[in-house]
């Protein structure tokens, strides 16, 4: 008898409907923290891009290393093309 009581039935109809709201939230907040936690997909993000970063950092630092290296070895090199064409190594001041 109390199975078609209104009131019964709507008490029932709105547990139910929380229920599934608390599931749902329940749901939504486990995603959110493994999302959020030191191995969830938002730190793993960071971390590949921060070995990303180093990576370039690394190739900056070489790719400078070589032109600097290049740039010693055409001041050589141009020293000495000014030395053999002029037979001057050295000129006086004063």
């Amino acid at each position: 008898m109390s199975e078609n009581n209104p009131d019964i039935l709507e008490h029932n109809r709105r547990i139910n409907q929380l229920t599934r709201k608390v599931a749902r939230l329940e749901m939504s907040m486990n995603t959110l923290e493994q999302s959020i936690e030191p191995q969830g997909w938002i730190s793993q993000a960071f971390e590949k891009f921060e070995e990303h970063l180093d990576e370039q950092d690394r190739k900056i630092n070489r790719l400078e290393q070589n032109i600097n290296h290049n740039f010693a070895e055409l001041r050589s090199s141009l020293s000495h093309i000014i030395d053999h064409l002029t037979n001057i190594s050295d000129l006086f001041e004063e």
